[in-house]
């Protein structure tokens, strides 16, 4: 959930290419290259061809850029971090005016999608906004990883394609320790994500898979939100937004305080909420294990509705795509227990349960424990 809407004019183009194993080298054989401490993570990026892999020794490493990131990457490459956890670390910490640490993005605007990325076993703490920031990548791995109080997002891949993002942890942001926005065809699996105003937040993207992540200790486990929460345009047409499948994550414990700046849309959000399923369509919840949630385990509500009498309302602030009902959703088989036992004040206090679901249509529920339910209206079964 952007702490500002930024105003991006562009148009969201996914570039499928079938190259070679080079991805773009021209049909030479890669090579690698491998960094020490004292030597420049940047340097050896800039000096690889496309498809070439870098190997990154433990140690600390403050990168001499004087641009927005630590590391930039702008090519087809492989970033290895030889770390061994929780002793030899490959560490990428801030330098003067640095506010990102990786970045992966083409070189100029309007240059085509980069296809072909790996980042595995880093370190990446300390940033004043992201951890690990792509953009218009196309088939990508996020691996391993590890991203520390970085303060906007730790991971945040944005208009971008066929992804994994696996065994990463995350945590310490003052928004999503993940992000996925505005991307297609991306798996998040079996990472773990905690003390973040929203563990893992999912806008305006297409076919996103979350499977058996830990997911706890954040103020939301999991945010499935309306558009009008995203900072870029949502998928055109606005139908491919959606069908988003969160299946066999262990969501529990998400009680934190609040810690979003104050007067962005992301402080607005409650402590106590496991999955939060706001004003978004065609969104599978099958086989998760929610527990320990003080306000809700599973939250279905409609957009306006939650941000009524708020900065953001509708009335104030019309949402850019109209459509703010929760609509033909399924919960299936979730284990839901201990949920909405504490839901903060305010106008929603007497709602707290296991399933709370406010609005919306052609939405269905089957074969879900829980203990307390209140569903206005009620669901069939799927």
């Amino acid at each position: 959930m952007k702490f500002a809407r930024v105003s991006i004019c562009a148009v969201l183009v996914f570039a499928f290419g079938c190259g070679d194993s080079d991805s773009g080298s021209g049909g030479s054989a890669a090579s690698s290259a491998t960094v020490k401490p004292g030597e420049s993570i940047q340097a050896a990026v800039d000096a690889a061809s496309p498809g070439d892999t870098i190997t990154v020794m433990p140690g600390d490493y403050t990168e001499p850029s004087t641009g927005r990131a630590a590391v930039r990457v702008t090519k087809p490459l492989k970033l290895v971090a030889k770390s061994t956890l929780p002793a030899a670390k490959v560490r990428i910490l801030p330098n003067t005016g640095q506010r990102d640490g990786i970045v992966v993005e083409p070189a100029s605007p309007g240059d085509p999608d980069i296809d072909g990325v790996e980042i595995t076993g880093f370190t990446v703490e300390g940033f004043q906004n992201n951890g690990i920031w792509l953009r218009h990548v196309n088939n990508f791995t996020i691996e391993n990883n590890e991203t520390i109080n970085n303060l906007e997002n730790g991971i945040w891949p944005t208009l971008s394609a066929n992804g994994l993002v696996k065994k990463n942890v995350s945590y310490g942001s003052q928004d999503s320790a993940l992000w996925v926005e505005a991307s297609e065809n991306v798996r998040v699996i079996e990472n773990d994500f905690h003390h973040s105003p929203t563990g893992l937040e999912i806008t305006v993207s297409k076919e996103i898979t979350a499977e058996k992540n830990n997911v706890h200790d954040n103020t939301v486990g999991i945010g499935l939100y309306h558009p009008s929460a995203a900072g870029l345009p949502p998928l055109q047409p606005i139908e491919d937004n959606g069908y988003w499948h969160i299946v066999d994550n262990f969501v529990h414990d998400n009680n934190t305080p609040n810690s979003a700046p104050e007067g962005s849309m992301a402080a607005g959000l409650p402590p106590g909420g496991g999955i939060l399923v706001l004003g978004v369509d065609h969104v599978d919840l099958q086989g998760n294990r929610i527990e320990n949630n003080d306000f809700f385990g599973i939250g279905m509500i409609n957009y306006c509705l939650a941000v009524d009498g708020t900065d953001f309302s509708c009335a104030a602030n019309p949402p850019a795509v109209r459509d703010t009902s929760p609509d033909n959703n399924k919960f299936i088989s979730n284990q839901l227990a201990n949920n909405g036992t504490n839901a903060p004040p305010g106008p929603f206090q007497g709602s707290a349960a296991d399933i709370l679901g406010l609005g919306g249509k052609n939405n269905c529920a089957s074969n879900n424990t829980a203990a307390t339910t209140i569903l206005l209206p009620p669901l069939p079964e799927c």
